[in-house]
């Protein structure tokens, strides 16, 4: 077998970083944990409020609109936390926007359907006694 002939073709050297590396810090990405989570509590306490304020009173069928006004406060914080989170990546700490992308990923799957199911379960008490 003969060997192939010398090109002098090399892989060329990594560029040299651009400014500082800057480290993923985890004490950044649980506090990206905790903003994205709090602001889940916070949206799903709004939608929550405003049910139960218009399930009281006397056409308790506006407490739907409560239901809607959750999913659309879960709409507005996906696309929130994903651009905040993108930029913050990019531009900024990468550790708190990983963690804001990260907590808003885990918190979704929890809280907003206990909050909706909350919201309905207010909706249908409320529908079903009068």
């Amino acid at each position: 077998m003969t060997m192939p002939p010398n090109s002098g073709w090399t892989v060329p050297s990594p560029p040299p970083p651009n400014g500082q590396e800057r480290p993923i810090r985890g004490r950044k990405v649980a506090a990206g944990l905790g903003i994205a989570a709090g602001a889940q509590v916070l949206a799903i306490g709004i939608g929550v409020l405003v049910t139960i304020a218009l399930a009281s009173t006397d056409n308790s069928e506006n407490a739907l609109f409560g239901v809607y006004l959750e999913l659309l406060l879960q709409l507005v914080l996906f696309v929130a936390c994903l651009v905040i989170g993108i930029v913050w990546i990019a531009r900024r700490d990468r550790g708190l926007g990983l963690g804001i992308l990260i907590g808003w990923a885990v918190s979704v799957i929890v809280f907003p359907v206990a909050g909706i199911g909350v919201c309905i379960a207010i909706v249908n008490a409320n529908t079903g006694a009068s």
